[in-house]
């Protein structure tokens, strides 16, 4: 009896120790489980006054929504994704195209690349951007443009028809600057296209993407001013925005193929256009290497290779006259121009969103 007596303040002693380790138990699992949560409320609001801050702006929700919602999967932080998209939001509370940056926002985030990466790009995209600003808006603003403007028959808003043109000259002329395009080269170009015939023979998509075509033609780095005849004459025959971004792959292939010098292609391309003939044609003659437009292997005088001592290497055949045989051979060792002919394969894609070489 003595003996059950004294061991039951230790049985109590033990049942009260149990009881209180079970309360601390449930209250440190109810603390883990609601830690969470109140967490994520506080991003949730965070990612909130993110898509405020970009409707604010002046940025659909519907374009930011995908943005916050893959920032989340990829567990990017609310102050990370903000980091990101401050470029965008500059932009567009400064009316300016943005659309780029989301988009290489949203590659970036698809792709898992490193936050700092993908904000150092869009840091480029920004800067390029303002910098073709100081270029467009002031052409923008000259009596040339402002008359292409108002002579579109079926624009029922004129400033907003004017509004996407900016757009399209802002966004190729940032494009332009990025290949290391001088400025003042830029700028030259764009004062000879508004002098010229150009406003009033072509679109405004030809006219932007010929500020695109303009760093990739071959002949722009030593020469400029032939890229920029090339280009004006291309303007007023009526190339379509497709056609002209074209041009350079086309004129590579040309010199490839007839290794003539450039100038001489130049003449032929602005024989071809001076006889009539369609945009869609000169490309493909220039994608055969058909210089001067007329039937295969032909040259017209003043064009034959090397007539200005720049054509091709010493001891090369002539062309065979019309009828008997095409042009000579591909050097030895190179398996044919960089491009096919259209039909065979065709130029390089188009850029994204232009389907190809018809007009548009």
């Amino acid at each position: 009896m003595k003996t059950y007596i004294r061991h039951v303040p230790d049985r109590i002693s033990r049942r009260g120790m149990l009881s209180i380790t079970s309360r601390v138990l449930v209250l440190i699992a109810l603390v883990l489980i609601l830690t969470p949560h109140a967490g994520t409320a506080q991003n949730d609001e965070a990612y909130r006054s993110i898509m405020d801050q970009g409707i604010n702006a002046g940025i659909d929700a519907g374009e930011l929504e995908p943005l916050i919602t893959r920032a989340q999967n990829r567990q990017i932080s609310p102050d990370e994704l903000g980091r990101l998209l401050n470029p965008a939001f500059s932009l567009a509370e400064r009316n300016m195209p943005y659309n780029a940056v989301l988009q290489k926002s949203m590659e970036g985030m698809a792709k898992r690349v490193p936050v700092n990466n993908i904000q150092q790009v869009l840091g480029q995209l920004e800067h390029g951007l303002t910098r073709s600003a100081e270029l467009v808006d002031p052409w923008m603003d000259t009596e040339a443009v402002h008359a292409m403007v108002e002579n579109i028959q079926e624009a029922q808003n004129r400033e907003e028809v004017a509004g996407r043109f900016r757009n399209m000259m802002l966004e190729n002329a940032s494009y332009a600057l990025q290949q290391n395009m001088d400025e003042e080269t830029l700028r030259d170009f764009l004062d000879q296209v508004a002098g010229s015939r150009a406003m009033e023979r072509s679109s405004m998509s030809s006219i932007a993407s010929s500020v695109r075509a303009l760093p990739d033609l071959p002949t722009t780095q030593d020469n400029p001013e032939m890229s920029n005849r090339i280009l004006l004459r291309a303007l007023q025959a009526g190339f379509s925005g497709n056609e002209i971004e074209q041009l350079p792959d086309a004129f590579r292939s040309a010199q490839f193929r007839s290794q003539m010098a450039a100038d001489n292609i130049a003449r032929g391309m602005e024989r071809q256009m001076e006889d009539g003939i369609p945009a869609d044609h000169i490309l493909d003659n220039l994608f055969r290497g058909n210089v001067g437009g007329g039937p295969p292997g032909f040259t017209p005088p003043g064009l034959q290779r090397g007539d200005d001592g720049e054509g091709g290497p010493p001891g090369r055949r002539p062309d065979s006259p019309p009828g008997q045989g095409g042009p000579p051979d591909s050097p030895p060792g190179q398996g044919g121009p960089p491009d096919s002919p259209p039909g065979q394969g065709g130029p390089p894609d188009s850029p994204p969103g232009q389907g190809g070489r018809p007009g548009q």
